[in-house]
């Protein structure tokens, strides 16, 4: 990704592949962490991409400008957050500091504006540096 289009749908790819080769996007579970109750919290976790071809829109993502929000496609009303624990989640969106990022066209990462934490993958876990 060169630049981030406000609305368009994107895709966060590991620069790693699994063990068979293949490209892992990040991927929003569709189950509620706390089913059966709906609480709006997701798990993220890195899946197989689907590819242009057969979308998945579990592992899309658009771009807000205005709110510097990365809202899920696939969990309409979803945007990543960064917990306090420092895990990625998708949670529904109410505007807080942990869901505003910034991305950096340099070193093509994001940054989350609230606890200046980088989202990286190491192997095949998403780990903050």
């Amino acid at each position: 990704m060169e630049s981030l289009v406000d609305g368009y749908a994107f895709y966060i790819l590991s620069n790693k592949t699994d063990k068979d080769g293949n490209k892992m996007a990040l991927t929003a579970d569709p189950a509620d962490q706390y089913a059966p109750r709906t609480t709006g919290v997701h798990n993220v976790y890195l899946s197989k991409w689907a590819g242009k071809e057969h979308v998945n829109p579990k592992q899309q993502w658009k771009w807000n400008n205005e709110e510097s929000s990365m809202k899920s496609v696939g969990l309409p009303g979803g945007a990543l957050f960064e917990g306090f624990n420092k895990n990625m989640i998708v949670y529904t969106w109410r505007g807080l500091a942990n869901q505003r990022f910034h991305y950096n066209i340099l070193t093509k990462k994001f940054t989350n504006r609230f606890t200046g934490n980088a989202m990286d993958v190491f192997g095949d876990r998403i780990v903050e540096l």
